[in-house]
């Protein structure tokens, strides 16, 4: 493949500063043998702070809807706890570090594999969680697990906070539990089994329905799960922190396809607290989970249709490595090299913006300053823009309405609603910080053309019968609305 265009079909191009890399495919592979550290050099909030907040906030909103009768007062009331507590800033905030990362750091394709497992783990847009948890669970720790086995990024993505809350495994009881035949014995009535974490690991984290798992293998996963929630802290959910309460898990041997996990342990508390992780190793290790995730990797970022070659490459060195990550994605990066000329790829809006912000030299999102806030002010329109922007185009990335995340394909993307929104948004270069640049919109269009072009001259020439015709306000929607920029 043309170093050029892999460049922008495994990263974001390259920014007006950088050089093209002597050794792209190498390049490529060592950015995913270290998690970069992130270089937002403003306040980074740790997950358990916003975990602190969220509560906070919940506390507070709950005193407010059950003390206060006058909706105006309690509008007031409201409007200045979301302002105190970061109600509408927190997510701008976790956005503007995000695409940061992606424009100014030095390992773009290690961001863009970031944004890949955010996107298969999704927290769905429920509960405030894309305001207060999901952008620092991706950031703290589903970076901190893309060097290790896929296996354990399975296991603790599964038992983070913010998929607990969003997948309603916290409510869910064993049939037969401690906590049900005790409720049974006192005529109270019994709390049941849910099964939408369950589901979800088998059809969207693991093996998918290709696989061939039938209801009974999603009501044994789910009764597995049974005891994984919310534990200790104070009193409600919003204060509890993940853990394991033996008293709420299905006691027996539960049996997924095929394979029977036992009730071990050592205590009543910790029966059964094995099974998940020996269910997550099982379904890791299969053929069909290998496929399943190879197939995804590589139409994210080779073609919306892979073909069983491309697949082979990383299923094979899934299994010679045993499952570890970095291995998987430098056979991704190889595929991508050997097969990415004669395929190409409807970037998603969120790829796509961060794409020309990074090879226009556009400042976005902005100075890191403009996001210092002191959670007493109304927030500005250039605190809003990035979240403000990304709504237009129609991909927040936290806020996916089903568990099976943003759509991956053309199909999806290409519409001329979207596209619209796309030459609107480039005709009005300021939103993107492109009239911070010296350049005027023509030479910054011939820079993008010859820094990240391939062949740059039909472009180049193109570019200078605008310029003839004095129509240079045209070069920019021309460039990065061309199908050379939407399709990597």
């Amino acid at each position: 493949m043309k170093p050029k265009s892999f460049l922008r079909k495994v990263g974001f191009g390259l920014r007006p500063d950088e050089k093209i890399p002597k050794d792209p495919l190498n390049w490529a592979k060592s950015q995913m043998n270290s998690v970069p550290n992130l270089i937002w050099p403003g306040k980074i909030y740790s997950e358990q702070e916003m975990l602190d907040i969220r509560v906070d906030f919940t506390t507070q909103e709950d005193k407010i809807q059950k003390t206060e009768k006058n909706p105006a007062t309690a509008k007031v009331k409201k409007n200045k706890l979301y302002r105190s507590s970061g109600r509408r800033y927190f997510e701008s905030y976790e956005l503007a570090i995000r695409h940061h990362q992606a424009v100014y750091g030095n390992q773009p394709v290690f961001e863009r594999f970031w944004h890949f497992w955010g996107n298969h783990f999704t927290i769905i847009d429920k509960n405030k969680l894309a305001t207060f948890n999901t952008g620092a669970m991706q950031r703290e720790q589903l970076r901190t697990l893309m060097t290790g086995r896929f296996a354990d990024m399975v296991y603790d993505m599964t038992l983070t906070w913010p998929m607990i809350k969003s997948l309603d495994n916290f409510k869910s009881r064993g049939p037969n539990s401690e906590f049900n035949v005790n409720r049974r014995r006192k005529n109270k009535p019994e709390k049941g089994l849910n099964e939408n974490h369950g589901r979800e690991l088998l059809e969207l984290h693991t093996i998918s329905p290709n696989a061939g798992y039938t209801q009974d293998d999603v009501i044994n996963t789910a009764n597995i799960m049974t005891g994984w929630g919310f534990i200790g802290g104070r009193k409600g959910v919003e204060a509890k922190k993940i853990g394991y309460q033996g008293s709420l898990h299905e006691p027996g041997t539960h049996t997924v396809l095929g394979k029977k996990y036992k009730t071990i342990g050592f205590s009543a508390k910790t029966k059964g607290k094995n099974q998940l992780r020996d269910l997550v190793e099982d379904l890791c290790k299969s053929a069909e989970c290998r496929r399943f995730i190879s197939w995804k990797l590589c139409r994210h970022f080779i073609c919306d249709d892979p073909k069983p070659e491309m697949i082979k490459m990383v299923t094979d060195a899934w299994e010679n490595s045993k499952g570890m990550l970095p291995q998987i994605h430098q056979a991704v990066i190889e595929a991508t090299w050997k097969f990415g000329k004669s395929n190409d790829k409807f970037l998603s809006p969120e790829t796509w913006l961060i794409q020309i912000a990074r090879m226009t030299g556009a400042d976005w999102p902005g100075d890191p300053k403009i996001f210092e806030y002191d959670f007493k002010s109304k927030l500005n329109y250039k605190q809003k823009k990035i979240k403000y922007i990304l709504a237009e185009l129609g991909h927040l990335p936290f806020r996916a309405k089903q568990p099976n995340g943003f759509p991956d394909t053309k199909d999806e993307w290409l519409s001329q609603e979207y596209l619209v929104r796309r030459i609107a948004l480039i005709n009005n270069p300021i939103q993107i910080g492109l009239y911070r640049n010296s350049l005027p919109l023509i030479d910054i269009s011939k820079k993008v053309v010859k820094q990240n072009f391939d062949e740059p001259e039909k472009f180049l020439k193109f570019l200078n019968s605008l310029e003839l015709k004095n129509e240079q306000s045209k070069s920019l929607i021309s460039i990065l609305c061309s199908r050379k920029v939407l399709k990597a």
